[in-house]
């Protein structure tokens, strides 16, 4: 990733980030700017890590990852956030994980790692602009422990009708969710059969749209964003702007609500199944997640038809 990045600024890959450097910080300034800020990565120091296949001085982050870390580095007009193997880490260990990669995309430390460089992300563009940062949300999301957590099975295929059952961490199902023939309609039930909302695809639209209801009640309204690199959803979701940053196909992305971050989902491999965990980390929040997940998948299979 990082090979491509020092050729542009780049702040839309997943993993790595190249911002602009005004003020010409270096690494000294970098980390007593950085050091304030209570994240979830832990305490920054000086060191040296092997980034583009050179040793090279950054700051770095060696909490956020069991066999990598994260890295800040001053370079020149730019900084770039990265993440970088740890020492000790052998040719054989990276050839190893490389290989794990290959078969199915980012490991969970690899998503872990990559929410870290967007973390870090959002401190460095408030500290550029000269703003005051004292702590994240993703720091203060793990210091509340009050995220709610639900897992929907990852389907290789997808049939005529869907029906998705979502569950609990010990594999009670918490909603249902069930589309009509033409897939431009998605019920959401509770665990009791009861309509919690219900997801609707616009029938004309430019780009696919969609609006959530819960009763007569509209929840927000939403739709697909063709970008160079990726497909996002926007979105407003009671006058506040909803966006999605991350990997949407790929299973890996957090949602922002208001520039707050309100919730992500992941891949995740369970003793039960493979698949993605759903997290809000406010429980008042726990439908609008799941109705976005419910219209990622409906976007996904819209693609399949067409491929």
């Amino acid at each position: 990733m990082a090979l491509f990045g020092n050729l542009v600024n780049n702040t839309d890959m997943s993993g790595y980030k190249r911002l602009d450097n005004p003020q010409g910080w270096d690494n000294q300034a970098l980390l007593a700017r950085l050091y304030g800020v209570a994240t979830s990565l832990g305490q920054p120091r000086i060191g040296t890590a092997r980034i583009m296949g050179k040793d090279s001085e950054a700051v770095l982050y060696e909490s956020a990852g069991e066999t990598s870390l994260v890295y800040v580095r001053a370079n020149g007009k730019k900084i770039d956030i990265g993440k970088a193997p740890k020492g000790g880490m052998t040719g054989a260990n990276m050839l190893n994980r490389a290989i794990v990669l290959a078969g199915g995309g980012e490991d969970a430390e690899g998503v872990k790692l990559n929410r870290a460089v967007d973390e870090l992300q959002g401190v460095l563009e408030r500290l550029l602009a000269g703003q005051t940062v004292t702590a994240t949300q993703a720091a203060a999301v793990a210091a509340s422990g009050s995220t709610v957590k639900l897992y929907m099975e990852e389907k290789l295929s997808f049939s005529v009708r869907d029906r998705y059952t979502i569950f609990t961490a010990d594999q009670q199902p918490a909603f249902y969710v069930e589309s009509n023939m033409a897939d431009t309609a998605y019920k959401v039930m509770d665990a009791g059969g009861n309509e919690a909302m219900v997801v609707k695809k616009k029938l004309i639209s430019v780009m696919p749209e969609y609006t959530v209801t819960a009763g007569k009640q509209e929840i927000g309204s939403f739709k697909k964003k063709l970008k160079l690199t990726r497909t996002e959803i926007v979105g407003t979701v009671g006058g506040a702007e909803l966006t999605i940053k991350g990997d949407m196909y790929g299973g890996s992305f957090n949602i922002l609500l208001g520039g707050a971050m309100i919730g992500s989902v992941d891949k995740e491999r369970l003793t039960w199944a493979s698949c993605y965990r759903i997290e809000s980390y406010d429980p008042r929040n726990v439908y609008l997640i799941v109705a976005i997940s419910v219209i990622v998948e409906a976007l996904k299979k819209l693609d399949q038809k067409k491929d």
